[in-house]
């Protein structure tokens, strides 16, 4: 069977994406960018997963980051363990993300639309509050967590002090979540979920139990967003839950996977990718051009969004889906 341009381009991307970091191993910055870029594109995945497949629109996926963040921060801050193997933290966090999706969801998805996206606000600012006046969590100082010993093979000598680990780490998280929602999207559960965002009432009269699904939804979303946000915390160094740009917990960090999915294309396997490589990238390199002119960099992806809000509703990848056949 021939395979498909679709296939053919996807294996060529990872042939490129294991190679290519071996060529700019000794550029520590713009490892550093692409770390965050495959960082958010996992985080954005989650969040389309249960507002672009299910019509859910969370604005609160920083307390599922965050709290993975912290599950991390915490077990090391505590933990003997822990400080010299902080690893299992990431399938924990995901676990921590994943109750509190649960939990939020199961008090949150008796509103809908805009309610459900304020009441899952007002939920992360909750426990933005708690974390901040908690001892336990070391307050408003934050959590510095140590860098993880390096781990040393017959072959080689991982070395966490340097970027190449997180680049293969977080590739592998990213590919593995994008994975994830990509089985999900095609199975009997995605078409659910499409009914549930189209018309959740008429989905309920043909017998679609939409609350049980959300739920799930909202475990495997939060389960994603609580992994990334453990790595996150682990790569950083540091967390805390200030209010400014940067905080785990605060609404910068949940507009963020908002911004880039709907950049990129909400309900498409690749626009979270596409949209994590222009807010980070462009980001990041329009941070340094304007320099000290704080905050334009926010303008003109403020222009962006309008821009796909108003003309091209379908992101970056739907306006290039409907310029060019992709099968």
């Amino acid at each position: 069977m021939k395979p498909s341009l679709r296939t053919i381009l996807l294996i060529a991307l990872i042939i490129i994406a294991l190679i290519a970091p071996l060529q700019i191993a000794t550029h520590t910055y713009l490892l550093h960018i692409i770390v965050l870029i495959f960082s958010f594109a996992a985080l954005a995945q989650s969040w389309n997963l249960l507002a672009g497949y299910a019509g859910q629109p969370s604005l609160g996926h920083a307390l599922f980051f965050g709290m993975g963040a912290y599950t991390a921060g915490i077990l090391t801050l505590h933990t003997e363990y822990f400080k010299t193997n902080p690893w299992p933290s990431l399938i924990l966090g995901g676990f921590v993300g994943a109750l509190l999706g649960i939990a939020i969801g199961a008090v949150c998805f008796r509103l809908r639309g805009p309610y459900f996206a304020l009441a899952t606000l007002a939920a992360t600012e909750v426990a933005r509050l708690i974390v901040m006046n908690s001892e336990f969590t070391n307050g408003a100082i934050g959590i510095t967590i140590r860098v993880p010993p390096p781990i040393t093979t017959p072959f080689f000598t991982i070395d966490f002090t340097e970027k190449l680990p997180y680049y293969y780490i977080t590739l592998v998280i990213m590919i593995l979540s994008f994975y994830a929602v990509y089985t999900l999207s095609k199975s009997r559960y995605g078409l659910l979920l499409r009914s549930i965002r189209d018309d959740e009432d008429a989905a309920m009269t043909l017998g679609v139990n939409a609350f049980r699904l959300k739920l799930f939804t909202m475990f495997i979303s939060g389960f994603i967003a609580g992994v990334v946000g453990s790595l996150y915390a682990i790569y950083i160094s540091y967390i805390d839950p200030a209010m400014d740009p940067g905080g785990v917990l605060t609404l910068f960090t949940s507009i963020e996977p908002v911004l880039i999915t709907i950049i990129g294309g909400a309900a498409t396997i690749i626009g979270p990718l596409i949209g994590s490589v222009i807010r980070v990238g462009v980001g990041e390199y329009l941070r340094v051009i304007f320099g000290w002119r704080a905050g334009m960099d926010l303008i003109f992806f403020g222009l962006i969004f309008l821009i796909i809000f108003f003309l091209a509703r379908k992101g970056i990848w739907g306006l290039i889906r409907s310029r060019i056949k992709i099968r």
